[in-house]
């Protein structure tokens, strides 16, 4: 699997592009009230992207950091687009509107690789994205 990754917002872009990057997405579309009736107004997108730090990855994943730590809302939302590919074939093109950091956590450790071995990673990272309430039908999926 190989992973791309976009955020985009009034104060630039991130891009993540480097298939050595993001190693796990997950995608959910939940409801956050149990005792509603129906889900019209109660859905909400959450998005985890788990990857590794490497010194290719240093400017974007600091980025991520910064962004993390914003409060003013035009650098809050952004729009976020993923594309999930199995070797050259595009499985997902994601598109969501609306999406702020919840929270992001970088680890360092000696032995970072994804399989515990020493590899050219120096850590991993985890960002943790919510939807804005009310934006669900901004949600876009396609697939070829």
């Amino acid at each position: 699997m190989r992973y791309t990754l976009c955020i985009e917002g009034d104060s630039g872009k991130i891009n993540i592009t480097d298939p050595d990057v993001i190693k796990k997405i997950s995608i959910k579309i939940s409801q956050s009230d149990k005792s509603a009736n129906d889900r019209s107004d109660q859905l909400f997108g959450d998005l985890v992207i788990q990857g590794v730090l490497t010194d290719k990855s240093q400017q974007e994943t600091k980025e991520l950091f910064e962004w993390s730590m914003k409060t003013d809302k035009p650098n809050v939302y952004k729009i976020v687009s993923i594309k999930v590919y199995n070797q050259n074939e595009l499985l997902r093109d994601y598109y969501l509107k609306e999406m702020y950091c919840t929270s992001y956590e970088e680890i360092f450790n000696e032995y970072a690789d994804s399989d515990g071995e020493e590899g050219d990673s120096i850590g991993s990272f985890v960002l943790v994205m919510k939807q804005r309430k009310g934006a669900i039908g901004t949600i876009v999926v396609s697939c070829e």
